[in-house]
């Protein structure tokens, strides 16, 4: 069953049906590229020819490559010189063909970055006025964002662009329909938004379940993927296993990453963090009203998986090795399991107001994120947890990972603190309560867990 995805998907149609030639689809292993083409292609009429690449040479692919044109015309005997040398075959059949190239970085990767892209903006631009269509793919992100680069020869050559990414806290519940607010933000904390993930849970069983299952069991199915693909895949980028261990469940300053990765400064940390980037392993977070202040600049995991992965399993794997799952989650993880879940808590709160704002519910919001305050008369700083900042001031909504509706007596107390700081004054207050309120106030904004799930205000 196909899941979410309609926007992108009426991008992919919208190109099936365009005068333009050439597409990129790129983003993480196992994101569901192949799964999109695949829904968009069933109202498709024309041939199909779909081909992943491999890190072979290039002739191999080559090979390769001409089987599955046979393939796709029922044509035995037919031989080419060189890819460019297929394309004019397939304009001069004067047919509606899709040629689907998967894993374009393997290609680059055996045959040249500048050859293949050269080859391809050849192959390209030979199309232009056919109905010879070509759509590029890769999980390779950061070579993927390369082609786009102006000094690239495949710049400005693709009519339609898709960065996809994995599912957001609400589209990934539709994988799991059944649970409550709580139980579905506990999932997505622990397992994120990969699809290749999330078809792998059991909705019927809790979250311990799943955990002991998927994750911690050596053989675990979501394990074997995030050590087998995942990592692997992160660790031709630079030392993945070091950095993603230190940045765990928390954030770090580039000074507190470079004290322990690099402490002899050798200057390759900065390009290592920016290539982790780039392939959306890590990411940078600061509070919106210290963007620039690097003290306030912080670097954390970018998935919730692997957060979650390097928090718990990766430091326990020999515990578990000998004790087994049972004994490493009453050990290592039910105690702190709330807490981890909170924090994540507090990312789906601002995806929640990213999805309004995207949807133009928000009228005149300039910015969303954290808000760091530093009180100096009453000698008190902190964060707070979700700040939307409009052009006429400042709201602020407190999450909130309950295991019962919020009382009255502490959204008092937490906007007594709030209104106590001295240099801050935002313009309204409101609370995030997964589990609901036991109260009404028509003079503070009061969403629940519900409401973060809402098919009305939120579905695409």
């Amino acid at each position: 069953m196909f899941i979410a995805r309609k926007n992108e998907l009426r991008k992919v149609k919208s190109f099936l049906s365009s005068d333009d030639n050439a597409m990129l689809v790129y983003g993480k292993r196992r994101v569901g590229k192949t799964r999109l083409i695949k829904e968009a292609l069933k109202d498709f009429d024309g041939i199909v020819v779909s081909y992943q690449c491999t890190a072979e040479s290039y002739e191999i692919n080559l090979e390769y490559f001409t089987a599955e044109v046979k393939a796709s015309f029922s044509i035995p005997f037919l031989s080419f010189k060189t890819f460019y040398e297929a394309f004019v075959f397939f304009v001069s059949q004067k047919k509606r063909i899709l040629v689907v190239i998967d894993e374009y970085g393997e290609l680059k990767t055996a045959y040249g970055a500048y050859a293949t892209d050269s080859m391809f903006q050849k192959i390209i631009d030979s199309l232009n006025g056919t109905d010879v269509k070509v759509i590029i793919t890769g999980s390779a992100v950061g070579a993927m964002k390369e082609l786009l680069d102006r000094d690239n020869p495949l710049y400005d050559r693709f009519g339609c662009i898709i960065h996809l990414n994995e599912f957001d806290y609400y589209d990934a519940s539709l994988f799991y329909p059944g649970l409550s607010a709580r139980e579905k933000v506990a999932f997505y904390s622990v397992f994120g938004g990969s699809p290749n993930v999330l078809e792998r849970l059991d909705a019927s069983r809790n979250l311990e379940e799943n955990i002991k299952m998927l994750l911690l069991a050596p053989d675990g199915r979501v394990r074997s993927f995030v050590e087998s693909s995942l990592i692997q895949e992160y660790s031709k980028i630079g030392p993945a296993l070091s950095l993603f261990s230190m940045l765990g469940n928390g954030k770090h300053t580039y000074t507190e990453i470079k004290d322990k990765l690099d402490p002899s400064n050798t200057g390759n940390l900065s390009k290592q963090l920016s290539r982790f980037m780039d392939n959306d392993a890590i990411r940078k977070v600061s509070p919106i009203n210290h963007k620039d202040e690097k003290k306030r600049t912080f670097y954390t995991l970018n998935e919730n998986l692997m957060r979650f992965y390097f928090t718990y399993v990766h430091p326990n794997r020999s515990m578990i090795e000998s004790v087994g799952e049972e004994a490493v989650f009453n050990g290592r993880i039910r105690g702190s399991l709330n807490t981890y879940i909170s924090y994540r808590f507090e990312e789906i709160v601002r995806s929640y107001f990213s999805r309004l704002a995207k949807r133009g519910n928000l009228p005149d919001i300039m910015d969303i994120g954290t808000y760091w305050y530093d009180d100096k008369k009453l000698k008190r700083n902190g964060e707070f947890d979700c700040v939307l900042e409009f052009v006429n001031g400042y709201d602020v909504y407190e999450a909130k990972y309950l295991e019962k509706p919020m009382s009255q007596t502490l959204a008092e107390s937490e906007i007594e603190e709030i209104e106590a700081i001295s240099d801050f004054k935002p313009r309204g207050i409101g609370f995030v309560s997964v589990s609901g309120f036991d109260f009404h106030n028509d003079n503070i904004s009061l969403i629940s867990g519900e409401d973060l799930y809402s098919e009305g205000n939120l579905a695409d």
